[in-house]
């Protein structure tokens, strides 16, 4: 089975969410999967709680070192990853963040990395979360917050990651608060014709439980998209 890289159209688009829901839909059907966030910052006593989050959203019981892989880069300060390598005084390999994501790969059924910030944001010494994510050449969910705005946001972001020769399996649609029915069957509906993409499904508000169901036929779609070989029909 193929990893996957979660990215967003931005900070707070709810990537973190979406992340572990798809974590946690597939180790509840009987995969070995893993979240990982290549590089964290505002991690507070070198907690990466990014990576916390979907770990327990998905029951998952992991030693501390395989965590450390799965997070390998933490900084303290919350701000860019390139700011923040800055004044930790080092820098952004991203060299050596695809090859610890690829070693993880290979130990478990799926891996499912999770960005920072947009595709765009700097890691420093001229690169990008794009470098990264090309570099893995992993199919590539986008998660899009559902308003104003989110349209254009989002095609320009299909649209840098398919100039960048990269797979785009689809589009995930997170509410972050009440919305327009109408505009949010508008946003997908633009999203889907002009950005020639598959809506996974849509999230909805939910800010007292974890929807659970909703990641379901998000789930099944992806065990289809990134299985080893085409399955038939």
């Amino acid at each position: 089975m193929k990893s996957l890289f979660v990215t967003g159209t931005d900070t707070d688009a709810g990537k973190t969410f979406i992340t572990a829901g798809i974590v946690r839909g597939f180790v509840n059907c009987g995969i070995d999967a893993a979240p990982a966030k290549p590089v964290q910052t505002g991690c507070v006593n070198g907690i990466a709680e990014d990576l916390e989050f979907s770990v327990a959203t998905a029951d998952l019981i992991l030693s501390n070192a395989i965590k450390k892989r799965l997070c390998p880069l933490r900084f303290a300060p919350a701000c860019s990853p390139h700011l923040a390598a800055e004044l930790a005084k080092t820098s952004i390999d991203v060299s050596v963040s695809s090859a610890i994501l690829n070693d993880l790969a290979l130990e478990f059924d799926c891996v499912i990395a999770e960005g920072a910030g947009g595709i765009l944001v700097p890691l420093g010494g001229g690169k990008t979360m794009l470098d990264l994510i090309t570099l893995l050449g992993w199919p590539v969910l986008l998660v899009s917050p559902d308003k104003l705005g989110t349209i254009n946001h989002t095609l320009l972001s299909i649209q840098t990651l398919r100039s960048a020769g990269l797979q785009v399996c689809g589009v995930v649609i997170n509410h972050l608060s009440p919305s327009s029915e109408l505009i949010s069957e508008s946003n997908a509906r633009a999203i889907s014709e002009y950005g020639r993409v598959e809506i996974l499904g849509e999230i909805p508000y939910s800010p007292e439980f974890f929807p659970a169901d909703s990641f379901t036929g998000i789930c099944d779609r992806l065990k289809e998209l990134l299985a080893d070989e085409p399955q038939g029909n």
